[in-house]
């Protein structure tokens, strides 16, 4: 993508990242200095009580994510600290967005959650196994951030917002989004979603939960003129 700003670094999603679920956890090496152990962390989220979740979310201790499918994120993910390009900007068709507290400097991105074990090592500092990465840990300035996730025309979010089933339960693609998708906000093939991490400066909206499991995953959507 062109007109990058200078003052932003981009990370991509690991190669060997493989997330076989729906569900993914974006927290810090130090759980967000909450000072819960892994063990007590991973109970609340695994119990998907939503009083829990609301909790952790307004702490700034992890964003818990859900989307309708697996490995959503497992490919054509981009981490991005800093300004968006001109063409980013642009091309982007949904956003999530919420607050991250990192005051350790280690920004995870975890597949999962709820096993207290495998978020121990997410955050223990040590590197994954390399026959099964179901984390990637980032470093980043010590703050507290203003976390954004982009889903772009290839991604899982975009794509199946593109489908739905009429009364026969026959699956119809809506062909005028999809073409004015493709004109207006083609993205590139290469970025299905785009994690991006800025210091916060304003807090954003609370986050709208999935109603079954009270974890994030309703993105919002830019109008479509048609």
């Amino acid at each position: 993508m062109s007109d990058t700003p200078s003052s932003r670094q981009v990370i991509a999603i690991a190669p060997d990242f493989f997330c076989d679920g729906p569900y993914y956890l974006l927290t810090s090496a130090s759980l967000g200095g909450s000072g819960l152990t892994p063990e007590q962390m991973a109970d609340q989220i695994g119990r998907s009580e939503r009083a829990d979740i609301e909790q952790l979310l307004w702490d700034g201790v992890c964003i818990p994510l859900f989307f309708n499918g697996d490995c959503a994120l497992d490919s054509k993910t981009l981490f991005v600290l800093g300004e968006l390009t001109e063409q980013e900007e642009r091309d982007w068709i949904a956003r999530l967005a919420w607050k991250l507290k990192i005051p350790c400097g280690k920004f995870v991105l975890h597949c999962g959650g709820g096993d207290a074990d495998e978020l121990a090592h997410a955050i223990s500092g040590r590197p994954p196994d390399p026959h099964y990465q179901i984390f990637q840990t980032i470093e980043v300035p010590p703050a507290e951030y203003l976390v954004e996730i982009f889903a772009y025309f290839s991604s899982m979010t975009v794509q199946q917002s593109l489908y739905e089933y009429d009364a026969r339960w026959n699956l119809k693609e809506d062909e005028v989004r999809r073409q004015w998708y493709e004109c207006n906000r083609p993205g590139c093939d290469d970025v299905g979603y785009i994690i991006r991490l800025t210091p916060l400066k304003t807090e954003p909206a609370f986050p709208k939960l999935v109603s079954e499991i009270g974890w994030c995953g309703e993105f919002e959507f830019r109008p479509v003129e048609v």
